[in-house]
């Protein structure tokens, strides 16, 4: 019976102490707005009989929208990425203040053409080239990333993430990459 090559990691931003400071402020601003905007639309709508006034119903009603701009756009200031590897497999989801996960893609390491540490000078190659779609699903600007290349559905893709070197040497491993789809130089 032979065994499944499976690892599965999570990507957490290392210094994240400005990301929670702008989250906590985000909800203290969306209370703030919140209070303002309803308060202020009471008194605006309490004057209807002694002639309405449109800017105190304005001003409000953007108060109330920026409360809820605030509130549904809060989670991305939390974000996490999570690598599944699977035989082969590759799956990348998006997990958003611990609480929401948006599937980002299941990569197949056999359509992979290139891939590596994104030092090599095959990377910028891909990197420079508008046709590619690129994608940066990571968090972490000085770790070690890694680029993978590859053509799926007829759209040439790029993706940048940052898999540990257990990772990298299981995606490396058993023939999952083709013949010199690794570029180490």
């Amino acid at each position: 019976m032979a065994m499944d090559n499976f690892k599965e990691e999570i990507v957490v931003k290392r210094k994240s102490g400005l990301n929670n400071a702008v989250y906590y402020l985000c909800w203290a601003t969306i209370v703030v707005f919140g209070f303002i905007g309803i308060v202020n639309l009471y008194a605006a709508l309490g004057t209807i009989g002694q002639g309405f006034q449109w800017p105190s119903l304005v001003f409000s009603l953007i108060l109330i929208g920026l409360a809820v701009l605030l509130f549904l756009k809060k989670d991305t200031l939390r974000v996490e990425y999570e690598y599944t590897f699977t035989n082969g497999t590759l799956d990348i989801s998006q997990v958003l203040n611990n609480s929401k996960r948006k599937y980002l893609a299941e990569i197949p390491l056999k359509l992979v053409e290139s891939c590596g540490s994104v030092t090599v000078p095959a990377f910028s190659r891909y990197l420079n080239n508008k046709e590619i779609k690129r994608h940066n699903w990571f968090l972490n600007r000085d770790a070690d990333l890694v680029y993978l290349y590859f053509t799926k559905n007829a759209v040439r893709r790029l993706v940048i993430i940052e898999p540990s070197q257990e990772m990298q040497a299981m995606m490396r491993s058993k023939g999952y990459l083709g013949y010199g789809v690794w570029q180490d130089k």
